[in-house]
């Protein structure tokens, strides 16, 4: 009788060169993270970029690279509204106050000056949303 050649897919490859499966950290060792919910109170429309850049050097400025490092901050392209010129920051639990600062202290995008106003903070994006952005769900049209 002829052998059937098994392929390995990657997990079972990751598997034989780890020894096992892989370990994965439980949700009670895991970073703790916050959603800053923010508007940028401009003249003029701000493209994300420019924001972006302009954040990261608020930020760097403020905490240095290390405390940029360990603060996780993460600039949510995803979530930044143009038109409305709101959007949300993603960084550890320990690091929110330092990132406010931090943002409390940009004054300028490009040559446009601008004011960012933290509206405020959330655990999680859904609950930021609906609170911060006034989005709906589902159970809001049911009443």
């Amino acid at each position: 009788p002829e052998e059937e050649i098994h392929e390995m897919t990657s997990q079972e490859k990751l598997e034989q060169e780890l020894g096992g499966r892989p370990n994965f950290l439980s949700p009670t060792l895991r970073e703790k993270k916050r959603y800053l919910a923010y508007e940028i109170i401009s003249a003029q429309k701000i493209p994300f970029q420019d924001l972006s850049n302009a954040m990261w050097h608020a930020i760097l400025n403020y905490m240095g690279e290390i405390g940029a490092a360990e603060a996780g901050a993460w600039i949510m392209k995803n979530m930044w509204n143009e038109e409305k010129q709101i959007g949300m920051i993603k960084c550890s639990h320990t690091s929110v106050e330092k990132i406010r600062a931090a943002l409390a202290l940009l004054d300028r995008v490009g040559d446009a000056p601008v004011i960012a106003r933290i509206s405020g903070v959330s655990g999680t994006i859904k609950a930021a949303e609906k609170k911060y952005f006034g989005a709906r769900d589902l159970l809001n049209y049911v009443k």
